[in-house]
């Protein structure tokens, strides 16, 4: 659980890169629901830590779970705040389109959660139920997995600041 974060890197390039088209929150939500397993595990000492959410059909379901989920919170606050959350005109979108947009984010992190998981831990078994052990471990070392995504998540963020701070002018 603690690595969590480091995930999160990816998604703040792609939201700094499409802005609102890219739902952050729905792409963070399916990586901490995915690791909320292995919290589980880990709180319980039972192993292994990486499970069933650890795989593609699990990293699919958590993404569904958590663009749904996003969405709905969205347009519940939509509606309890509309000041707060009013959309200008020009940005206005249709809800199926921003329905898709934050399921699509939270597959996107679910998968790519699974996908570099499956590089770090050995334990992780991608394609579970379908296939057994995890061909992807150990390909790269998990200090050029964190670096990566560390690196990813600053590059992201400082193109974030800059449109903000050039959207401010």
């Amino acid at each position: 659980m603690p690595f969590t974060p480091f995930h999160f890197g990816p998604g703040l390039l792609i939201k700094s890169l499409t802005g609102r088209m890219f739902w952050l929150t729905s792409f963070v939500a399916a990586n901490v629901l995915i690791d909320v397993e292995v919290l589980y595990y880990l709180w319980t000492r039972s192993r292994p830590f990486h499970r069933y959410a650890h795989s593609y059909l699990g990293g699919m379901v958590a993404g569904l779970l958590a663009g749904a989920g996003t969405f709905a919170v969205a347009m519940l606050a939509a509606r309890v705040w509309p000041r707060r959350w009013s959309i200008p005109p020009k940005a206005k979108s249709s809800k199926p389109m921003l329905l898709f947009q934050s399921i699509a984010a939270g597959l996107i992190g679910g998968l790519t959660h699974i996908f570099l998981d499956s590089l770090v831990h050995a334990e992780v078994e991608p394609f579970w139920p379908f296939a057994a052990g995890n061909e992807f471990a150990g390909l790269v070392s998990g200090r050029i997995v964190y670096l990566s995504l560390a690196i990813l998540g600053l590059l992201g963020g400082c193109i974030w600041l800059q449109e903000y701070l050039a959207a401010d002018r």
